[in-house]
């Protein structure tokens, strides 16, 4: 049991280590399929992103694609952001903050659907042959 569950956290490992996400479905196995907590499951998913984040960002430094002077905002706008909204979030009841979380991610789908669709429409994007009809 312990390999299948290592080799299942290394496959949800490996979206996040390319940059396109995974944490939500990391959530749904720990709490589905495995019964652990919902507060749990968070705090490791927590761990599991941060150490993901950090693997990632080794490999970037190396190649000198990360730039520091943008880490260094992320870092001075981005902790003072998450204590603010940990401290909302203890303030507001789970329903209201999943209705919030279900209406950000909503519209981040729906703004993300837009601008694609200008990026397609100012032709940006290389044509490819799955493209043509």
């Amino acid at each position: 049991m312990l390999l299948a569950n290592s080799l299942i956290v290394f496959a949800l490992a490996l979206p996040l280590g390319l940059g396109i996400g995974g944490g939500g479905i990391f959530l749904i196995y720990l709490g589905d399929a495995l019964g652990v907590s919902r507060d749990s499951s968070v705090y490791l998913n927590l761990v599991f992103f941060l150490s993901a984040l950090l693997a990632s960002a080794m490999g970037h430094l190396r190649r000198r694609r990360l730039s520091l002077s943008m880490l260094g905002i992320i870092l001075l706008f981005g902790i003072p952001g998450t204590l603010t909204g940990r401290w909302i979030a203890r303030l507001l009841s789970p329903t209201l903050l999943h209705l919030f979380l279900g209406f950000f991610l909503l519209g981040s789908g729906v703004f993300s659907l837009i601008s694609l669709k200008k990026i397609k429409l100012s032709s940006k994007l290389p044509s490819h042959s799955l493209d043509k009809p």
